[in-house]
């Protein structure tokens, strides 16, 4: 085997790509060609693609899974056709993954891997209760599947059922402790449950087998920011996006972070990011517009507002913040609105309350500020000592 003739081909190869998913078929048919004039077996190909799987070069991940596909049979071409669905998964292309991944079942129901790759993708695609039925499959034949087990055990803790959530954790770690989606998985559970310690503990444990997965480090960042620590928590937020530049939830709870500390023009710029990436993020627009009020950009703030009950309408801290705004531009019965449609959403949040009892003292409506005052203080006899500052920031 020519190794340098391999190399060469493989950067002919990577140089069509470039970074653009576009040009995935003039490289696909530029492999195909090639390997045929140089008599590569698809085993070949296969290899090449995870090899490149290993170094997280998806595209060219793809091409060469997508080559061997077109001229495997039997054996290969299952295995060919998995690391298809795999990175075309990984590369957003879902309805190119689920053929890849039902073609395999279709052959082979047996295959637990791909049941379980597929039920990831239906789980990423809303399709909760498909997803639910190939994990259970798996684990009617197989119990103790690891990756049945982890995913499964995500599911139960989304429906709340916490203890068989953990039952099915341990299984997986006790099938393999090294199999990092059951470490972090389980470390979520464990945050989840208030059982903080532990939580920390497995997160550094995943972190220790996956030094390279953002989503860790943003999870670990968000426990220790909970927890207080947030210069620890700035370095796993940096690490998280040093990873990966585009990770919105980090840009999201990095910039929240920053916010809370008063670092305007670097919270902005993690809001902006965020904004750039997902302009339809009803969480990201309302944070942004408390940073802005906060800091007196109160035009920039209500216009922020805006967007974000335009898209969540429902949102009670929406409606409770853009109240306080208008409160304090004199705008007061506006005000009054937004109070009011944040009550019915939510008739027991005592900020709302005492922040209303304010606005009826600024109207002069002294009884209904008495009656706003004391249901805040029933629902938290201490908010007067809390709200020093009205500006929140959502998690």
């Amino acid at each position: 085997m020519d190794f340098d003739a391999i190399d060469d081909f493989v950067y002919d190869v990577i140089g069509i790509i470039g970074s653009d998913q576009k040009n995935l078929s003039c490289a696909a048919d530029f492999a195909l060609k090639s390997s045929k004039e140089k008599s590569y077996p698809p085993k070949l190909l296969l290899e090449l693609s995870n090899a490149c799987k290993q170094q997280k070069m998806h595209l060219e991940e793809y091409v060469f899974a997508k080559v061997c596909l077109m001229q495997a049979s039997g054996k290969l071409r299952e295995d060919s056709c998995y690391a298809l669905g795999i990175a075309a998964h990984v590369l957003g292309f879902s309805p190119e993954a689920e053929a890849s991944y039902l073609e395999v079942l279709n052959e082979n129901p047996e295959n637990a891997d791909v049941r379980c790759a597929y039920s990831e993708l239906l789980l990423e695609l809303g399709r909760v209760q498909e997803a639910e039925n190939e994990y259970k499959t798996v684990l009617e034949t197989s119990p103790e599947n690891v990756k049945a087990n982890t995913g499964y055990a995500y599911l139960l803790a989304e429906y709340g059922h916490v203890d068989e959530a953990e039952e099915c954790y341990s299984r997986a770690l006790a099938g393999n402790p090294n199999y990092v989606p059951a470490r972090g998985g389980y470390a979520n559970l464990l945050f989840e449950l208030g059982r903080l310690r532990e939580a920390e503990k497995e997160y550094r444990l995943a972190m220790n087998l996956d030094p390279e997965d953002p989503s860790l480090h943003h999870n670990f960042g968000v426990l220790l920011s909970f927890l207080g620590r947030s210069s620890e928590a700035e370095v796993e937020y940096r690490k998280a996006l040093s990873l990966n530049p585009r990770h919105r939830r980090t840009l999201f709870n990095y910039g929240n972070l920053l916010a809370r500390e008063g670092r305007v023009s670097e919270a902005e710029e993690q809001y902006m990011e965020a904004l750039s990436l997902d302009q339809n993020d009803a969480k990201v627009h309302s944070n942004y517009a408390n940073l802005l009020a906060r800091f007196g950009r109160r035009y920039e703030a209500e216009m922020e507002y805006k967007k974000a009950l335009s898209l969540d309408p429902e949102s009670v801290e929406g409606h409770y913040s853009y109240g306080n705004l208008l409160s304090e531009l004199g705008r007061l019965p506006e005000a009054e609105d937004e109070y009011k449609k944040a009550l019915v959403l939510n008739p027991y949040y005592p900020p709302l309350h005492y922040n209303y009892g304010l606005l009826m003292r600024k109207m002069s409506r002294f009884d209904e500020a008495k009656i706003q005052y004391t249901k805040a203080m029933q629902l938290d006899p201490d908010i007067g000592n809390k709200m020093t500052d009205s500006w929140i920031i959502l998690d």
